[in-house]
């Protein structure tokens, strides 16, 4: 299985991020190529050989004339949505942007929508998220790992005045991530590329902890400063697992019982746990004291996400105390794709097994298709998955 571990041992950066996938193989023609579907103007992307300490490197840049840099949250998504960009590009720079806007939000006491992005709503940002999504899409990655994130100290001028390093917003990204705040002066991770990196790893079910993986590439992307304890470099290896089912990942099993709330908040709970980013939720009826029927809720995260979700159920259910423990899971290499079929557009996921891969048809897309071609389910099901069959070379078309 295909991985990208990200090496950030002097921080990260968005910029660092895309000079670091260029260095790895991504062309600048197809990255500059889908930056266009944005609908942009007023750039113009460069890029360049350099060294840090004498280890060769990519710089790449964004050159914006006559820029308009405040931006709400709303604008952005609107400016990526409105794009021609592949789903899962849009949806990882959807989610970055709104990792900003939620950390922002937190540290000026106000609500994301009225956040009012300065330096990270310019189109030097936009372009650094969007292109690192697009970048990695590139790479058809299974999984991305990334090690702990070393930040720096000090104090920098910032749109708000004077502001501690690491940034506020940075610290607020990456709550439950594994950090080390060094004696080096200066701001080593940025928001930008905390919210980047904690993104592509929800997406891609990473963790910051890789397991043994055989290296196959190497690319490096420097940042601006030059830093003299280290190179200021951002390292990511393009790798492979030597078995697929050696994908294995830790996750945190959370559980209540619940005999005493009225059962129409469990759809309203359910919505919530999975916009947190819960990977499973499900209910298991039980006989609770004084046989009073009841429920065992069950969600299954990412250890970083446990806080998180504790406070949805503590929240909105009547439930005083949480169980929770750490367990691991075999999950197999997947990606998504559209498959054009006569009835439009359908989402299909690709599992990968070790002698092949299965298909499986998005169910709300499949649904959405047969109430309005009015043909049962499970013949749009069928034709979905035969068609991904065929594009994918499982079985012949004919």
């Amino acid at each position: 299985m295909r991985i990208l571990y990200f090496d950030c041992f002097s921080g990260i950066s968005g910029d660092m991020i895309i000079g670091s996938l260029l260095d790895l193989g991504l062309p600048f023609d197809y990255l500059e190529e889908q930056l266009r579907k944005l609908n942009l103007e007023g750039y113009q992307i460069k890029f360049e050989k350099t060294e840090r300490h004498k280890i060769s490197a990519i710089k790449f840049n964004v050159v914006t004339t006559n820029d308009k840099t405040h931006r709400h949250l709303k604008e952005i998504l609107n400016i990526i949505n409105a794009s021609e960009l592949t789903d899962r590009v849009k949806s990882i720079s959807s989610r970055a942007f709104e990792k900003l806007a939620e950390a922002e939000a937190k540290i000026h006491n106000m609500t994301p929508d009225k956040v009012h992005f300065h330096e990270v709503g310019g189109i030097d940002a936009i372009i650094d998220i969007v292109g690192s999504a697009i970048g990695i899409e590139y790479f058809h990655t299974g999984i991305i790992y990334s090690s702990p994130l070393t930040l720096g100290r000090g104090i920098a001028q910032s749109s708000h005045g004077m502001i501690p390093i690491p940034a506020p917003a940075t610290v607020e990204i990456l709550k439950d991530a594994p950090i080390v705040i060094s004696d080096a002066m200066g701001e080593r991770v940025t928001p930008t590329g905390a919210a980047i990196l904690k993104t592509l790893l929800e997406f891609y079910n990473g963790s910051f902890k890789a397991p043994e993986f055989i290296a196959d590439k190497t690319g490096y992307g420097a940042g601006i400063k030059i830093y003299d304890d280290c190179p200021n470099l951002l390292r990511i290896i393009l790798g492979n697992t030597a078995d697929d089912y050696k994908n294995v990942d830790e996750i945190e099993i959370i559980e209540t019982n619940i005999d005493d709330m009225n059962p129409q908040i469990y759809d309203h709970l359910f919505g919530m746990l999975y916009k947190a980013g819960a990977h499973e939720v499900y209910l298991t009826p039980v006989l609770m004291k004084k046989n009073r029927p009841g429920q065992v809720l069950t969600v299954l995260c990412k250890k970083d996400l446990a806080a998180i979700i504790c406070d949805i159920i503590f929240s909105e259910t009547s439930t005083a105390g949480i169980r929770f423990r750490s367990d691991f899971r075999r999950i197999l290499n997947r990606r998504e794709k559209s498959i054009r079929t006569g009835f439009g557009l359908i989402r299909v996921k690709i599992l990968e097994l070790k002698n092949g891969y299965k298909v499986q048809p998005e169910y709300d897309d499949c649904q959405r298709a047969a109430s309005q071609y009015n043909v049962p389910l499970k013949e749009v099901m069928d034709t979905v998955k035969r068609q991904a069959e065929i594009e994918e070379g499982k079985i012949d078309e004919h």
